[in-house]
């Protein structure tokens, strides 16, 4: 069984690589997490994690610049590396998956779990995604594990476990404290058949806890966040079920069948499946309750919020591929031919989604500028440099977001210097107080002869802005020849 298990793994892994590096996604975000961690390689400490779209006064954990740190140590801040490790990371939670499926049913559940989490679509664009809210999936699988582990083995000690998950998933997004509405549901519905573990057992799990959030704690004493956010909020709470339905939608789609004309029928179907099995089957009745608080739980975060980014589900999920694969192996015990038909039709429906869209990176769903690959950047990067042919030159960009250098320098910092030994100027509007090196100068008149217009994919930018942009960019420079790479463009410009 474990060199099953492991062969599983290897499978996950060959399939998160598919397109590496070709399919390396870094754009804003990700270029400025990277500053970020090289300062603390530098003895910059950090208490406070990346910006919040959803809040201005509360953020993340650090943890996520405690994980770049020494990888890109290690690589020479090569952002691929980070890569690799998101995606060996993720293929681990074909253990954690297996595991779990193990405690709440059987073993022959958790091998057809572990094999739709390695094929799953879902958890390899996590894999894609390098930012700290896709971290989460292992964290909260060991959250979901260490409760499986309590209520159904009876083992006290998967109370620590499921601290450490819940504490580290908190580090990794601030939503997941939410995840206090499944843990109290489960702990309420299985109340008469837990028994109160011993004081030092709560005890520990408790100081696993406190210990995963003690930078929140650090840093609510000291600029008390928390106490602003909510003396500033609305008392007034806004529900999304339209959004949640959506959500609801696109997991049946990204998991059975990728055709949202179809997957209404599918869920309900489903549905009624979960029902009449409930009914009929008193053993698994409380275990299939247990999925369903685990999947309805990861819906909390868009009931609530009604942003349909994926990462705010992690994990949710792969409750019901346990579900699904407790239901499966009931086929199969009865019709084997048939469990295995469906099987294969799920795996190649994940398969062929991963197989047309993974390799260009991250889908739309998850970030606003898919198309930001490393290896068009450095295509981009190799002609400039090559047009160049070792002279100065100077870079302008039109990014996301607006007149943000970020992302090209931390790109020529890293690239650029690093195999053609110097470094551009950057001669556009650099807003302040954003991170990176290059030299910025504002006077055209100090700009070299030599210039290249780098132009970023331009969803979510206003078409009066592009124009305004070319507009005056061409009042001081003329085209000589313009280059696409991807959906990246640039156009080799000389002063006028």
């Amino acid at each position: 069984m474990n060199y099953l298990i492991f062969l599983i793994f290897l499978l996950a892994v060959a399939i998160r690589f598919l397109y590496f590096p070709d399919n390396v996604y870094f754009a804003y975000d990700q270029a400025r997490d990277s500053y970020t961690a090289l300062e603390i390689l530098k003895g910059d400490i950090k208490l406070i994690g990346p910006p919040s779209f959803l809040s201005d006064k509360i953020f993340p954990g650090p943890l996520i610049f405690y994980i770049y740190a020494p990888i890109y140590f290690l690589f020479n801040n090569n952002p691929e590396a980070v890569s690799a490790f998101f995606r060996v990371f993720n293929s681990f939670g074909i253990i954690l998956t297996f595991l779990a499926a193990s405690v709440i049913f059987n073993k022959r559940v958790g091998i057809i779990a572990a094999l739709l989490f390695a094929f799953s679509y879902e958890q390899t664009q996590y894999s894609l995604f390098i930012s700290h809210q896709p971290l989460a999936v292992i964290p909260v699988l060991l959250f979901y594990l260490g409760l499986a582990l309590f209520l159904f083995k009876k083992d006290a000690r998967g109370l620590i476990l499921s601290a450490l998950g819940w504490g580290l998933a908190i580090q990794l997004h601030y939503g997941y404290i939410l995840l206090i509405l499944p843990l109290l549901l489960i702990l309420l519905i299985y109340r008469g058949d837990i028994k109160i573990p011993k004081f030092k057992v709560i005890l520990f799990s408790l100081v696993t806890l406190l210990t995963t959030l003690s930078t929140f704690i650090v840093v609510e004493l000291k600029y008390h966040p928390l106490l602003s956010f909510f003396s500033s909020s609305s008392s007034y709470v806004s529900l999304y079920p339209e959004e949640t339905l959506f959500i609801i939608n696109r997991f049946f789609h990204d998991i059975f069948i990728a055709d949202y004309r179809f997957t209404p029928i599918i869920a309900v179907l489903g549905l009624m499946l979960f029902i009449a099995v409930s009914i009929t089957k008193r053993d698994p009745q409380k275990k299939l309750l247990f999925l369903s608080f685990w999947f309805l739980g990861g819906l909390t975060p868009y009931l609530l919020s009604g942003v349909p980014s994926y990462y705010y589900s992690a994990a949710a999920s792969v409750g019901l591929l346990i579900d699904f694969s407790y239901l499966l192996n009931l086929l199969i015990q009865k019709n084997f031919l048939v469990g295995a038909i469906l099987l294969l039709l799920v795996l190649a429906n994940n398969f062929s989604q991963i197989i047309t869209i993974n390799k260009t990176g991250v889908n739309s769903d998850m970030v606003i500028q898919p198309g930001m690959l490393v290896s068009n950047q450095k295509r981009v990067l190799d002609y400039i440099y090559s047009q160049a042919s070792g002279q100065h030159f100077s870079i302008n960009a039109l990014t996301i977001p607006l007149n943000v250098n970020t992302t090209w320098s931390y790109l020529f910092e890293w690239y650029g210097r690093g195999k053609y030994h110097y470094l551009p100027t950057y001669g556009g509007d650099a807003a302040e107080g954003y991170k990176g090196n290059l030299k910025s100068v504002k006077a055209r008149s100090e700009l070299p002869d030599l210039q290249f217009l780098i132009i970023e994919p331009t969803l979510g930018i206003r078409e009066s802005f592009r124009s305004n942009f070319f507009r005056e960019e061409s009042y001081f420079t003329k085209i000589i020849e313009e280059e696409k790479f991807g959906s990246i463009t640039v156009q080799k410009r000389q002063k006028i």
